[in-house]
């Protein structure tokens, strides 16, 4: 199968070489023998990952990352794999789409639930939406009541400076961060960004003190293998009643063009 992976700003491979090979090693460790992957940028996007925290511009980004996640389907891929723990888009695609579109933030904190009974994200820099997103999915009584969400103190210069395979810094800050959160009653911990897990994975901390530690990127590229099991078995992969309800092909096509999303 053939699952394309979308990167939630303007990351040209040619700029990005570091981390794309990151990613794909991160991605190599789960994946399926048979599953093809290819990591896809928005080149439409934004281009300063910091200027994403902002919600006016988050949004007019999101509109970018949709229009480039609607070609996987009309070229081939079987599935969309969200590499961005906020879901950027990920639910306006998947509507619109016959194939799975899957998100890692959402994927991440319904496998932590059924893995522990209180789970926290921690991540180098969450959006202030990230709060509004454990809401939106029904996860508030899932999460730690004391800053559910949390940031790393390593300064981003330093953080961004790891990507370069030197991942002690981020991992041990990682770690100081996760200390706070499994004392204020934490099972699970959610590397809640695409910068961070792989780093986290490749340096083998995948749990502390019997606390597992979740690495988003994966949880999607695994989601949406199954959910391609799924399809090909004759299974519905969403509903199409209520918020999910769709047109018919031709509408779609009329309506994407009239927005330029084709």
């Amino acid at each position: 199968m053939r699952i394309w992976c979308q990167l939630p700003i303007s990351m040209p491979r040619s700029s990005y070489e570091i981390y794309y090979g990151l990613l794909e090693k991160d991605y190599e460790l789960i994946k399926r023998a048979d599953t093809e992957v290819l990591i896809k940028d928005v080149p439409t996007g934004l281009q300063d990952p910091e200027l994403v925290s902002y919600f006016g511009l988050r949004q007019a980004n999101d509109r970018e990352i949709l229009k480039n996640m609607l070609q996987a389907e009309r070229q081939g891929f079987d599935a969309v794999a969200g590499a961005c723990f906020s879901d950027g888009a990920i639910r306006a695609a998947g509507s619109l789409m016959n194939i799975p579109v899957v998100g890692p933030g959402e994927t991440s904190m319904y496998l932590a639930r059924m893995m522990g009974v209180r789970f926290a994200i921690i991540t180098s820099d969450p959006p202030p939406e990230t709060e509004h997103y454990i809401d939106a999915l029904n996860m508030r009584s899932s999460v730690i009541s004391n800053r559910p969400v949390r940031s790393l103190t390593l300064d981003s210069s330093a953080f961004l400076g790891c990507l370069a395979g030197n991942y002690g810094p981020a991992v041990e800050n990682f770690k100081e961060v996760a200390q706070g959160c499994m004392e204020d009653g934490a099972e699970v911990l959610i590397a809640g960004c695409g910068l961070l897990s792989p780093m986290l994975t490749l340096s083998n901390t995948k749990g502390m003190d019997g606390v597992p530690v979740i690495d988003p990127m994966q949880v999607a590229l695994k989601f949406a293998e199954m959910m391609v099991d799924f399809k090909a078995a004759g299974m519905p992969v969403i509903s199409r009643k209520g918020l999910f309800s769709r047109p018919n092909e031709e509408g779609i096509l009329k309506a994407a063009k009239s927005l330029g999303l084709v």
